[in-house]
């Protein structure tokens, strides 16, 4: 007996009305984005994942596209000051800062503050790194289902940990956590793009 196809759905049949139109802009505003042949893999991706309303996966793609984002920012920041702006160094400064072991997203994002992001944007992407990011990447189910706190594993322990719940909250959050991912690179996109207009003239 053969293995059952599983047909992907696409997000207009799975969704309701409101949440198609806000994935459709999504997915046009992911296109505005992938203007490098690395960003273009993930934008691509999460494009993907969002038309077959794969909602986990675009979340999971999403979160690692931030992450190379912000890597990205801070590469060219420490080039503008300690490399005089030459972006030609790019290469190098880089694979310095991917060996460095200190240079976590934290630290990068303290790095970054107030030069480039803004105190509350910092603060919104420690959180959402910490929220989603590490639970997501690291399998933590209860942490994205569940308070870290003594109500909430009470309320794990009386009415059972169910694996429904992670579902429902990608069902319910997915959305607004690319949004977030997508609204941040939109934000601070344009200074990244200064540095290398000034380094070529």
């Amino acid at each position: 007996m053969g293995r059952q196809r599983i047909v992907l759905r696409s997000y207009e049949e799975s969704f309701e009305p409101g949440k198609v139109k806000v994935i459709s802009e999504l997915i046009d505003d992911l296109d505005e984005l992938g203007d490098s042949f690395t960003y273009k893999l993930y934008t691509s991706e999460i494009q993907r994942c969002l038309s077959a309303g794969l909602l986990l996966a675009a979340v999971s793609v999403s979160t690692s596209l931030l992450e190379l984002f912000v890597r990205d920012l801070s590469v060219a920041q420490r080039i503008l000051l300690r490399h005089g702006g030459d972006m030609k160094l790019k290469g190098r400064v880089e694979r310095e800062l991917e060996e460095d072991r200190q240079a976590g997203f934290h630290t990068m994002l303290e790095a970054l503050q107030p030069t480039v992001t803004t105190s509350e944007d910092t603060a919104s992407l420690r959180e959402f790194y910490n929220q989603t990011r590490i639970p997501l990447a690291h399998a933590l189910v209860r942490r994205l289902v569940s308070p870290h706190n003594q109500v909430g594993d009470e309320i794990d322990d009386l009415l059972g940990f169910s694996h429904r719940s992670l579902e429902d909250r990608f069902e319910d959050g997915a959305i607004d956590e690319v949004r977030f991912v997508v609204q941040i690179i939109k934000k601070y996109r344009p200074w990244l793009l200064r540095r290398y207009r000034t380094a070529g003239g």
